[in-house]
Order: C-alpha cells, then sequence, then structure tokens
C-alpha cells in the first residue's frame, strides 16, 4: 500500500479519511486488547478451547431391557435414559404372581425415571399362572439375594461408568417387601435405604422387621400401605423403629386394596426423597420427583 499523502489534499478529505480508517481499524483494536476471550489467532483463546472437557453424551437406550444373568436366570432394567451424570442404584424386588418387568416399570415411575432400577426375576412359576400369562414367586429371601447380586454385578458390568458410588436401595413390594428384612439382613452394609410396599399380608413380627433392618445397617426406611393389613404392619413397625433408632415414614396411600399403581407413584416418590436425602450418590433425586410428581 502507498504512504498517504496527507499534504496534497484538503482539510475536508483528510477528516473523512481518518474517520474512515479509525473505524476500519477499531475491531482489530477490540481484540487485540481482550485476547483472553478466546478471539481468532489468541493464542489464550486456542488453550482454553484445546483443554475444555467435552459435554458427556447423554446415556441412551431402551427405557426398559432384559438382562441374561446365565443359568436359566434374568433380570430387567430401567435406564435413566437421557442422563448426563452418574447415577445411583434400585433394585426393585417383585412379589408373588408378579414379574420383574412390571416391577421395574413401577419403580422406574416412583424414582421419576432418575436412577437404574434393576428388578431380578424369580424362577419358580406361580401357580396361577399361564403359558400366555407367566408370573412368578419367589421360593425364598436366598434366592432373592443371590439374584440381586447377580443383576447388579450384570448392571455394572454394562453400564458401570454411569454408576454412582455408594450402597444400594431396596424396593419391595408385596412378598419382595415380606422377604425385605431377611435379604437386606443376609447383606450388611450394601442396602441403606428401603422401602416396603404393601407389606403384612403374610404374618411378620414388625419388632422382628425393625432390627433386623436396622443390625443390618439401614439407615431410613420407608412403609407404604393402600390396605388395613399393611396399615396395621406399619402402626408396628414405625414404633418398633423408633426403639432401635431406624428413622422410619409411612406412606398412607388410603384403603384402596392391595394396589402399587400411580396413586402409590405419586405419594411415595417423595418419601423416597426423603429417605434418601443425605446421600451424596441420590443427590438428583429430588429434583426429577418434582417435576414428575409434585407438579400439577
Amino acid at each position: 500500500m502507498r504512504p498517504l499523502r496527507l499534504f496534497a489534499l484538503p482539510l475536508p478529505a483528510l477528516f473523512v479519511l481518518a474517520t474512515a480508517c479509525a473505524r476500519a481499524d477499531a475491531p482489530a483494536r477490540a481484540h487485540d486488547a481482550a485476547p483472553e476471550r478466546g478471539a481468532p489467532g489468541s493464542t489464550v483463546g486456542r488453550a482454553a478451547a484445546s483443554t475444555a472437557p467435552p459435554e458427556p453424551a447423554a446415556l441412551s437406550g431402551a427405557s426398559l431391557a432384559r438382562l441374561e444373568l446365565g443359568g436359566g436366570e434374568i433380570a430387567w432394567l430401567a435406564l435413566p435414559v437421557g442422563a448426563r451424570d452418574k447415577r445411583a442404584i434400585v433394585v426393585g424386588v417383585h412379589g408373588a404372581g408378579d414379574r420383574a418387568d412390571w416391577s421395574c416399570s413401577a419403580w422406574r415411575e416412583v424414582t421419576a425415571a432418575w436412577a437404574f432400577v434393576v428388578c431380578p426375576e424369580a424362577k419358580r412359576a406361580h401357580p396361577d399362572s399361564t403359558e400366555r400369562s407367566r408370573t412368578y414367586v419367589w421360593g425364598s429371601s436366598a434366592a432373592v439375594a443371590s439374584q440381586a447380586d447377580r443383576a447388579v454385578a450384570a448392571l455394572r458390568a454394562r453400564y458401570g461408568a454411569w454408576i454412582a458410588d455408594g450402597p444400594l436401595l431396596y424396593g419391595g413390594w408385596s412378598q419382595g417387601a415380606t422377604l425385605a428384612s431377611e435379604v437386606v439382613a443376609s447383606r450388611p452394609g450394601v442396602y441403606d435405604r428401603v422401602a416396603l410396599v404393601e407389606i403384612g399380608h403374610t404374618p411378620l413380627d414388625p419388632a422382628v422387621v425393625a432390627a433386623s433392618l436396622a443390625g443390618a445397617g439401614v439407615r431410613r426406611a420407608v412403609v407404604s400401605c393402600s390396605s388395613y393389613a399393611c396399615r396395621s404392619f406399619a402402626q408396628g413397625f414405625e414404633r418398633a423403629a423408633r426403639r432401635r433408632g431406624l428413622p422410619t415414614q409411612t406412606n398412607d396411600v388410603g384403603i384402596r386394596r392391595h394396589w402399587f399403581d400411580e396413586p402409590v407413584f405419586r405419594t411415595l416418590g417423595p418419601k423416597l426423597v426423603w429417605m434418601v436425602e443425605e446421600e451424596r450418590s441420590f443427590a438428583g433425586l429430588g429434583a426429577a420427583v418434582d417435576a414428575r410428581w409434585m407438579t400439577d
């Protein structure tokens, strides 16, 4: 570019030329003054861009999937589809005349699809089931504990990078709730939160259940009832748990028979939030439950 010969220009032309040059140079001066913002050509900006970690991809897959455990045993899994952080595990144990996929669907609703829910399935067919509608019944608490161990191991093997460290939450419905204290007592330290839905239809001593849970290291428990039998158990359990120093709440859904349905999901979700409020691995559950069940 030729040097400007300013002395040869009249004063008005000098003014116009100076103004145009200032405007053309302004963006360059602004970039030069703030290279830390990552402007093109800035060394600082390039370093920041190269070291910033990429946003993690969202967890994808089917919301409900079958897990093969070997030896003819299976479990079902409800995934927290869309998760971008690590999530905790809920073990959902079905009742008699029930199935693991139904159990996982129910606990997925309770937890607002926030947690990993893994549900072992009993191997024994229920006597009243048919080929068209096969349901199952647990033979013992040992069978529940063993199959739950393998189901959790299979879940961790497949999705370990997405799973938060920490104890498991045991969620039992009907027979799954009846056997809960024996299962948890056989795995001390594994389950430190327990939710029992519609327990009490098989004779149980509430004091024995409370002692077993407390002795196994359970830190909080919830009993959810929609029948007279469960409500009667819950009253005795609360008194016994209080004596053992085990914080407990009852989710009374009213006398509605032996159900695990939307009124239970809606009211039990906030109780689970209370149950895990001090557990860091469940830190995001409250917001998810509020968004799903606490809105009109």
